[in-house]
């Protein structure tokens, strides 16, 4: 073929057009591993970060964030959430963080980064400062900084910028760990849910403890009061509490809690042992102490501490009742 301008720019159309084709052909064959791959990532991850859960957690866009609600027998039992820093030394930090119902890190994944090898990425490896700084700790009662910026973190050995792009990326998943937890509490507290019908609420104090009571027709027909215990399994048991005005307890609802799922959870259940124990009951006619130890409440099924502490939370509400007419 004579060599020509046309034949050349000719030829490199036809090469162009082939390498397109072959890397379309290529795309196509390799996108649906690529993403089954990523899926697989996220949930390796999801196991890695979370107590043991029996659900598909499903991911949910949240304040920036993505977040998986993850249950055990239909209790919650903790939230992974990925979140990102831009600030890394190389550009996003992103991790997956694991916290379980009463807002401690479960555990962290580095689900992406392209920090410095032997310096900034060893934040994906076991066990290193950055993980340990977290791992197992209240969030709360941090303060998600690197140390030489005042905080709680231990930074990464000659790596502080990727070391506060990491503290700065759980930061993030905190921010929204909260507004979670906020609106399950929100929802959970419904004076009226323990209460008989009425027309009317409004809340007064006694002794700093706050009682809402219901009315109809301008006559009280019912009190809602909020008490706790914190000797619970694995800390505080909170219950609201609905009383007729005669003493006798209309219903219960715990507010919260954060026993075994499958055990001390049990206590949220609709007619569990404890609450059949309570319902339909006066007050100043039930003795508060379980059954086995010469009270009147049956305890749930292997899960004695639990059922003690609900006792008590609910014992903590009658004493605030008895005041209500002194």
């Amino acid at each position: 073929m004579k060599s020509s301008l046309r034949n050349m720019v000719l030829m490199l159309f036809v090469i162009a057009l082939v390498c397109s084709a072959a890397v379309a052909v290529v795309y196509d064959m390799t996108k649906e591993p690529i993403r089954k791959a990523q899926e697989q990532k996220v949930v390796d991850a999801l196991r890695g970060v979370l107590p043991e859960f029996d659900n598909e957690p499903q991911r949910v866009e949240r304040d920036g964030c993505y977040v998986y609600e993850a249950t055990m027998n239909g209790e919650v039992v903790g939230y992974a959430i990925e979140g990102t820093s831009p600030n890394g030394f190389n550009g996003n930090v992103t991790l997956m963080v694991g916290y379980d119902t009463n807002g401690t890190i479960y555990n962290i994944e580095v689900l992406a980064q392209a920090e410095t090898p032997g310096l900034g990425d060893n934040m994906k490896t076991d066990d290193n400062l950055l993980i340990n700084s977290f791992k197992g700790k209240k969030a709360d009662q941090m303060k998600m900084t690197v140390t030489k910026d005042g905080g709680d973190v231990d930074a990464l050995t000659a790596a502080t910028i990727s070391s506060r792009a990491y503290a700065e990326a759980v930061a993030f998943t905190y921010e929204v760990y909260k507004a979670i937890v906020e609106e399950v509490e929100a929802a959970k507290f419904n004076p009226a849910a323990v209460l008989p019908e009425s027309d009317d609420m409004f809340a007064s104090e006694i002794d700093g403890a706050i009682i809402y009571t219901a009315t109809k027709e301008g006559h009280a027909v019912g009190y809602a009061i909020e008490g706790s215990s914190q000797n619970g399994f694995n800390g505080i048991v909170r219950v609201l509490v609905g009383y007729e005005p005669d003493g006798r307890i209309y219903d219960i609802d715990v507010l919260e809690q954060n026993e075994t799922p499958g055990l001390g959870t049990k206590m949220c259940d609709e007619d569990n042992a404890l609450i059949k124990s309570l319902r339909g009951k006066r007050a100043s006619r039930v003795r508060f102490a379980l059954r086995s130890e010469g009270g009147s409440i049956d305890a749930l099924s292997s899960a004695t501490v639990s059922s003690r502490a609900y006792v008590e939370a609910v014992e903590a509400t009658y004493e605030v009742f008895k005041k209500i007419n002194l």
